[in-house]
């Protein structure tokens, strides 16, 4: 019913400059296909939907801080978070065995996420796509756009949509929520969006040399 779907870039990428990952989702079903793109507290995994990016550097394993000479990344602050329930500290080897996780979303500064509006919501039709961190409304996944590695070598990204919350009313946000009629037609809205998780296939990025080189 529904892809989603990384684009890299061809060709290697210089060090200590992001790459620029895309996202697509594509409505591969036969009837219209609601949906939400990223929203204030989707990455950090504070609201519905939760769209959970990372970034792992191949062939190293081990418990490492992620500091120092052999750091990647910006030095911003991706690390330190709970990824579906593992921990996703920088340096930490990832679930798959494929290396050593080096980017995932921040911790939320605040917990509180903004009130989700009907226009959030948006109807795929069949065969259609949409970027899912451009239009009104969406964000983009900053654990992506922010990690620029110092370290030479191939880098594995990917991403999981996660819409399957317990109940309607986590998608609605923590503040400015609205109430009555204007509330139940929002519900209304969030129970055509299908209860699913999708994991995209992983896009690999090999960063090699800076461009002052």
């Amino acid at each position: 019913m529904i892809d989603l779907v990384l684009h890299g870039p061809r060709g290697t990428q210089p060090l200590g400059h992001p790459a620029a990952v895309r996202v697509e989702l594509r409505n591969t079903g036969s009837g219209e296909l609601w949906i939400a793109g990223v929203l204030d507290g989707s990455e950090n995994g504070l609201r519905f939907p939760r769209y959970r990016p990372t970034v792992t550097r191949s062939g190293d394993s081990g418990s490492g801080s992620g500091s120092g000479s052999d750091s990647d990344g910006d030095g911003a602050g991706h690390a330190d978070v709970d990824i579906d329930g593992v921990d996703g500290r920088s340096g930490g080897a990832d679930a798959t065995g494929y290396g050593t996780v080096v980017a995932a979303p921040a911790p939320a500064d605040d917990p509180l996420v903004g009130p989700l509006r009907p226009a959030d919501l948006r109807a795929l039709l069949p065969g259609e796509s949409w970027d899912p961190t451009s239009g009104p409304g969406c964000l983009p996944l900053m654990t992506f756009v922010r990690f620029a590695p110092q370290r030479p070598g191939r880098y594995r990204y990917t991403l999981t949509l996660d819409t399957d919350a317990a109940r309607p009313e986590d998608w609605l946000g923590g503040f400015g929520v609205p109430a009555g009629a204007e509330r139940e037609d929002l519900l209304t809205l969030v129970g055509r969006v299908p209860r699913l998780r999708v994991v995209a296939d992983p896009v690999e990025v090999d960063f090699r040399r800076r461009l002052d080189q």
